[in-house]
């Protein structure tokens, strides 16, 4: 997860970077105090979540944040102001949530848990070594296959498929569902665990 801490009093802004810090330990978090900073910021980062200031110093957040979602629309707006009168237009832009300054823990647990747009916690990394896994669990269908004297046309026969996708298994450029893994189990006459391990 990606998070902005836009604010124009740093004190703030490092209050909040501090919680943060606890709360979501794995997230990127940055913070700035220069409004004009904001929108070069966003271009360059792509945030999931904003805690944008609405009373900035000449600027106002509710316009900043239609800018960013103009171009950015599954951004989650967080607004915080010490101001309540401008909670009805924060909404206009379709905020994730308003709070309220002093900003509690419990406030900022609560906001990042209800996100208009939910930010997924899949990591590149773990995108890169499911793919990684993929080749070593092809590998391991091909050889107990021939270890059972199993063509991959006989493989796809009693699997019901076609015998490219039997291909793509092995070759681990396609993963087989968890029902179809069961199935390969079942057919090579392997438990589960064994085929997966």
């Amino acid at each position: 997860m990606k998070i902005l801490v836009a604010d124009d009093h740093q004190l703030i802004v490092d209050d909040i970077l501090d919680e943060l810090s606890k709360i979501v330990p794995d997230a990127k978090c940055i913070g700035t105090n220069d409004p004009s900073a904001i929108l070069g910021l966003v271009d360059k980062h792509h945030f999931d979540v904003i805690f944008m200031d609405i009373d900035l110093d000449y600027t106002n957040g509710i316009d900043l944040a239609e800018q960013i979602l103009a171009k950015y629309p599954h951004t989650n707006i967080i607004y915080v102001t010490s101001y309540s009168q401008y909670a009805l237009d924060s909404y206009r832009t379709k905020a994730s949530t308003f709070l309220m300054k002093p900003v509690s823990t419990e406030m900022l647990k609560n906001a990042l848990q209800n996100l208009r747009y939910p930010v997924s916690e899949i990591k590149n990394e773990e995108i890169a070594q499911m793919s990684q896994g993929g080749v070593k669990l092809g590998l391991k269908i091909h050889k107990i296959r021939e270890e059972r004297g199993i063509t991959t046309t006989q493989l796809a026969e009693q699997l019901g498929c076609a015998l490219q996708t039997v291909y793509r298994w092995e070759s681990g450029t396609r993963l087989p569902d968890i029902p179809t893994l069961m199935k390969i189990a079942q057919v090579l006459g392997v438990s589960l665990d064994e085929l997966t391990r």
